[in-house]
C-alpha cells in the first residue's frame, strides 16, 4: 500500500489521484513545449523572410546606381551588424556586433543582455555567407513561466478535485463489502446460511468473494453438523460398553464372581480400544500425506485371510478365493491392509451362513458375502462414522467406523469404492485402483 495507516478505499483513491496528476502533469509539460517549438519555428520562419527582404531591398536600392557588388556586401554587411546579427564569410571569417562579442550563451543557447533574453538563429545565405541574427524571447519566456505556473496551479486544484472524487467513487465502489462484512457477521455456527448478500454477473468479483465464502461456509456447516452428530454417536458408542463394565463390576462385588464379570469388562476394554486406535487412524489420514512404494497386493491379501481364515471356519463360512499372483501397486503398504482387513472384518460380522468371495486382478479387488445385505435406502449412509446396517448391539465386534476408515484410506490413495447390495441376500464392495 502506498499509505499503510489508511484505509484501502483512501488508499486506492490517492493512488488513482497520483498516477491522474502525474499524467496531467505531463500532458501539460508536452504542450508547453510544444507550444515553444511551434512558436520558435514561426520565429525562424519570420526572420528568414525577414533577412531576405533585406537583401532584396538593399540589392534593388543600389541597382543601377554605380555601386560594386563588393560595396553592396560590405552595405548589407553594415545593416546586419546594425540590427545586432553577425555574418560568418565563407567559412574563413566572422563579422560580429559588438554586444555578442561579450556575451556568452548559457548551455540552451540563450544569451541575456541586459532584462533582455535571445537566441540566435543562423542560416545560410547565397553568395553571402552565414548569417546569424538574433531574436528576442524575453517576452516568450516570461509567458512560458506564467503559462507554467497557471498549469502547475491548475494541476494541484485538479489534484484536490480527483482525490476528493477519487475517496467518493472509491467509497462507493467498495460499498459492497459492507454487505459482505456484514454477510460474515451474521454467520452463525448452527443456524441457517444468512441470505446471500449480493447479485449480478457471475464473473464479478464481489459475486466471486461472495460466492466462495458462502460456499466456505456450507463446508463449515456440514462439517460442524457432522462433527456434532459424531460428538453424539460417539458418546452413545462409549456409553454402551462403560454401563457394561460398570454393571459387570458391581455384579462381580455382590457376587464375589470375579472370574465371569472379567471377561466381559476384557471384551467391553477391547471394543474401546478398537474404537480409540481406528478414530487416531482416522485422524492422522485427514492429516498427514502417505508415502508409497511397490507393494505385492496379491501377496498381502493372502496374508491377511490366512491370519483371520480360521475364525470364518469357527463361524462355518467358506472363503473363496480367486486371486491373480503378482499383481504390483506403487501404494502405501499399511493402508491397504486397513482396506482389506476392515472389508473382511464387515463381511465377518454381517454374515452368518454361506460364503465370502475375494476376488484380485490388476484393476482391483472386490470382497462378495453372502449376508444381511443392505437397504436401497440406507446404502448410502454405510459411509458415515458410527453407522451400523445392523443396529442392534448384537454385532458385537462392530463400532460403525470400519466403512468410514475404509472410504477415507482409499479417496486417501487415490483409489475409488463402490457398493452393490440387496437386503437379504449380501454385499459386493469392490475397489479400483
Amino acid at each position: 500500500m502506498l499509505f499503510p495507516r489508511l484505509k484501502t478505499s483512501t488508499n486506492t483513491a490517492l493512488i488513482f489521484a497520483f498516477f491522474t496528476s502525474v499524467l496531467l502533469i505531463t500532458f501539460v509539460a508536452i504542450l508547453n513545449i510544444y507550444y515553444f517549438y511551434t512558436w520558435q519555428v514561426d520565429e525562424e520562419i519570420e526572420m528568414i523572410e525577414k533577412t531576405e527582404q533585406l537583401t532584396k531591398n538593399i540589392f534593388e536600392q543600389t541597382n543601377g546606381s554605380g555601386v560594386s557588388s563588393i560595396e553592396k556586401q560590405n552595405l548589407f554587411y553594415k545593416r546586419i551588424v546594425e540590427q545586432g546579427g553577425m555574418i560568418k564569410i565563407n567559412g574563413s571569417g566572422t563579422l560580429v556586433s559588438p554586444k555578442w562579442n561579450e556575451e556568452k550563451p548559457n548551455f540552451l543557447g540563450v544569451y541575456k543582455s541586459g532584462a533582455e533574453w535571445y537566441m540566435r538563429y543562423t542560416f545560410p545565405l547565397q553568395n553571402i555567407g552565414t548569417i546569424g541574427l538574433p531574436y528576442k524571447i524575453t517576452e516568450h519566456i516570461y509567458g512560458q513561466v506564467s503559462l507554467l505556473w497557471v498549469s502547475l496551479l491548475l494541476t494541484v486544484f485538479f489534484l484536490i478535485i480527483i482525490a476528493v472524487i477519487s475517496v467518493f467513487f472509491a467509497h462507493y465502489s467498495l460499498r459492497p463489502l459492507s454487505k459482505i462484512i456484514h454477510y460474515i457477521h451474521s454467520f452463525k455456527i448452527g443456524s441457517p446460511l444468512p441470505k446471500f448478500p449480493l447479485s449480478g454477473p457471475d464473473d464479478d468479483e464481489f459475486i466471486i468473494v461472495t460466492k466462495t465464502l458462502s460456499d466456505a461456509f456450507k463446508k463449515i456447516q456440514s462439517q460442524t453438523e457432522v462433527l456434532r452428530q459424531f460428538s453424539i454417536d460417539a458418546a452413545h458408542e462409549f456409553k454402551t460398553p462403560l454401563m457394561v463394565i460398570h454393571s459387570e463390576i458391581d455384579c462381580a462385588i455382590k457376587s464375589g464372581d470375579y472370574r465371569t464379570g472379567m471377561d466381559n469388562i476384557q471384551s467391553q476394554i477391547y471394543f474401546l480400544d478398537t474404537m480409540i486406535n481406528t478414530l487416531l487412524t482416522i485422524a492422522r489420514l485427514e492429516k498427514d500425506e502417505l508415502k508409497k512404494a511397490e507393494v505385492n497386493i496379491s501377496e498381502l491379501l493372502e496374508e491377511t485371510i490366512s491370519k483371520t481364515e480360521l475364525l470364518f471356519e469357527k463361524k462355518g463360512l467358506n472363503v473363496v478365493r480367486i486371486i491373480e499372483k503378482n499383481v504390483l501397486l506403487n501404494s502405501n503398504y499399511s493402508m491397504l491392509q486397513i482396506i482389506v482387513s476392515n472389508l473382511l472384518s464387515n463381511a465377518f460380522n454381517y454374515t452368518n451362513t454361506g460364503e465370502i468371495r475375494v476376488t484380485l486382478n490388476k484393476n482391483g479387488f472386490s470382497v462378495q458375502d453372502t449376508g444381511i445385505g443392505i437397504s436401497e435406502e440406507n446404502i448410502e449412509k454405510i459411509w458415515d462414522r458410527l453407522y451400523r446396517v445392523d443396529s442392534s448391539w448384537s454385532v458385537q465386534n462392530s463400532h460403525g467406523l470400519g466403512l468410514f476408515l475404509v472410504k477415507t484410506v482409499v479417496e486417501k490413495l487415490g483409489y475409488t469404492i463402490r457398493v452393490e447390495s440387496k437386503q437379504g441376500e449380501g454385499s459386493t464392495f469392490s475397489v479400483q485402483f
